[in-house]
Protein backbone atom coordinates (compact mmCIF):
# COMPACT_ATOMS: atom_id res chain seq x y z
CA UNK A 1 0.00 0.00 0.00
CA UNK A 2 1.37 3.39 -0.70
CA UNK A 3 2.20 6.28 2.21
CA UNK A 4 -1.54 7.66 1.03
CA UNK A 5 -3.13 4.36 1.91
CA UNK A 6 -1.31 4.04 4.90
CA UNK A 7 -1.81 7.49 6.18
CA UNK A 8 -5.61 6.78 5.57
CA UNK A 9 -5.69 3.83 6.86
CA UNK A 10 -3.73 4.95 9.83
CA UNK A 11 -6.33 7.89 10.71
CA UNK A 12 -9.70 5.41 10.33
CA UNK A 13 -7.46 3.69 13.43
CA UNK A 14 -7.24 6.27 15.28
CA UNK A 15 -10.98 7.21 14.42
CA UNK A 16 -12.15 3.78 15.34
CA UNK A 17 -9.90 3.77 19.19
CA UNK A 18 -11.67 7.33 19.89
CA UNK A 19 -15.00 5.48 19.16
CA UNK A 20 -13.89 2.58 21.38
CA UNK A 21 -13.61 5.42 24.19
CA UNK A 22 -17.08 5.50 24.52
CA UNK A 23 -18.27 1.92 23.26
CA UNK A 24 -15.98 -0.02 25.43
CA UNK A 25 -15.07 -0.08 29.56
CA UNK A 26 -11.55 -1.73 28.89
CA UNK A 27 -9.15 -2.66 26.06
CA UNK A 28 -7.44 -5.49 27.17
CA UNK A 29 -3.43 -6.05 25.50
CA UNK A 30 -0.84 -8.31 25.70
CA UNK A 31 2.24 -5.97 27.18
CA UNK A 32 3.05 -2.76 28.10
CA UNK A 33 4.58 -1.44 24.98
CA UNK A 34 0.92 -2.23 23.33
CA UNK A 35 -0.31 0.43 25.95
CA UNK A 36 2.30 2.47 24.94
CA UNK A 37 1.10 1.95 21.15
CA UNK A 38 -2.42 2.69 22.06
CA UNK A 39 -1.40 5.59 23.74
CA UNK A 40 0.79 7.46 20.97
CA UNK A 41 -2.42 6.85 18.58
CA UNK A 42 -4.52 9.17 21.47
CA UNK A 43 -6.39 6.50 22.88
CA UNK A 44 -7.72 7.55 26.44
CA UNK A 45 -9.62 5.07 28.07
CA UNK A 46 -8.80 2.24 30.22
CA UNK A 47 -6.27 -0.59 29.43
CA UNK A 48 -4.88 -3.01 30.88
CA UNK A 49 -2.24 -5.97 29.84
CA UNK A 50 -3.09 -9.79 30.16
CA UNK A 51 0.75 -10.66 30.91
CA UNK A 52 0.65 -10.37 34.45
CA UNK A 53 2.95 -12.37 36.99
CA UNK A 54 1.27 -15.12 38.63
CA UNK A 55 -2.67 -14.58 37.41
CA UNK A 56 -3.66 -16.79 35.18
CA UNK A 57 -6.66 -16.51 32.71
CA UNK A 58 -9.11 -17.65 34.43
CA UNK A 59 -8.66 -14.61 37.27
CA UNK A 60 -8.05 -12.28 34.60
CA UNK A 61 -11.08 -12.64 33.19
CA UNK A 62 -12.52 -12.30 36.70
CA UNK A 63 -10.80 -9.63 37.45
CA UNK A 64 -11.91 -7.90 34.47
CA UNK A 65 -15.83 -9.08 34.45
CA UNK A 66 -15.88 -7.21 38.00
CA UNK A 67 -15.91 -4.22 36.76
CA UNK A 68 -16.11 -3.71 32.89
CA UNK A 69 -19.41 -4.79 30.98
CA UNK A 70 -17.70 -4.40 27.26
CA UNK A 71 -14.53 -5.34 26.60
CA UNK A 72 -12.17 -5.33 23.47
CA UNK A 73 -9.54 -8.27 23.21
CA UNK A 74 -6.90 -6.16 21.19
CA UNK A 75 -4.19 -9.23 21.20
CA UNK A 76 -1.94 -9.38 18.46
CA UNK A 77 -2.94 -10.70 14.87
CA UNK A 78 -0.41 -13.70 14.82
CA UNK A 79 -1.30 -17.14 15.76
CA UNK A 80 -0.13 -16.86 19.71
CA UNK A 81 -2.61 -13.73 19.75
CA UNK A 82 -5.15 -14.69 18.24
CA UNK A 83 -5.08 -18.54 20.20
CA UNK A 84 -5.08 -16.17 23.60
CA UNK A 85 -8.02 -13.64 22.12
CA UNK A 86 -10.04 -17.14 21.89
CA UNK A 87 -9.39 -18.32 25.49
CA UNK A 88 -9.87 -14.79 27.13
CA UNK A 89 -12.61 -13.90 24.86
CA UNK A 90 -14.76 -17.67 26.09
CA UNK A 91 -14.05 -16.91 29.52
CA UNK A 92 -14.94 -13.57 29.61
CA UNK A 93 -18.34 -14.08 28.13
CA UNK A 94 -18.59 -17.29 30.10
CA UNK A 95 -18.98 -14.58 33.07
CA UNK A 96 -21.26 -11.81 31.13
CA UNK A 97 -18.76 -9.68 29.47
CA UNK A 98 -19.66 -8.12 25.83
CA UNK A 99 -16.64 -9.22 23.20
CA UNK A 100 -16.34 -6.69 20.76
CA UNK A 101 -15.49 -9.16 18.44
CA UNK A 102 -16.32 -6.43 15.44
CA UNK A 103 -14.69 -3.86 16.33
CA UNK A 104 -11.76 -6.57 16.76
CA UNK A 105 -11.91 -7.21 13.07
CA UNK A 106 -12.26 -3.82 12.20
CA UNK A 107 -9.05 -3.41 14.45
CA UNK A 108 -7.17 -6.50 12.01
CA UNK A 109 -8.17 -5.13 8.85
CA UNK A 110 -7.13 -1.70 9.33
CA UNK A 111 -3.79 -2.90 10.49
CA UNK A 112 -3.17 -5.23 7.72
CA UNK A 113 -3.71 -2.28 5.75
CA UNK A 114 -0.84 -0.93 7.19
CA UNK A 115 1.49 -3.91 7.27
CA UNK A 116 1.20 -4.49 10.88
CA UNK A 117 0.26 -7.77 12.85
CA UNK A 118 1.49 -6.98 16.29
CA UNK A 119 -0.37 -3.76 18.38
CA UNK A 120 3.31 -2.74 19.63
CA UNK A 121 3.90 -1.80 16.10
CA UNK A 122 1.56 1.33 15.81
CA UNK A 123 3.58 3.49 17.14
CA UNK A 124 6.67 2.99 14.76
CA UNK A 125 3.94 3.01 11.82
CA UNK A 126 2.48 6.66 13.16
CA UNK A 127 6.24 7.83 13.98
CA UNK A 128 7.28 6.08 10.02
CA UNK A 129 4.63 8.53 8.14
CA UNK A 130 5.65 11.43 10.67
CA UNK A 131 1.57 11.37 12.48
CA UNK A 132 3.24 10.91 15.99
CA UNK A 133 0.60 12.36 18.19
Amino acid sequence: MNEAGKRDALERLRLLLLDAEESVDLVLVEGPRDVEALRSLGYGGKVATCNRYCVNDAELAEAISSDSERVLVLTDFDREGGELNTRLSGLLEHMGVKVEKALRGEVARLMAALGIRVVEALDNVSESLGDAV
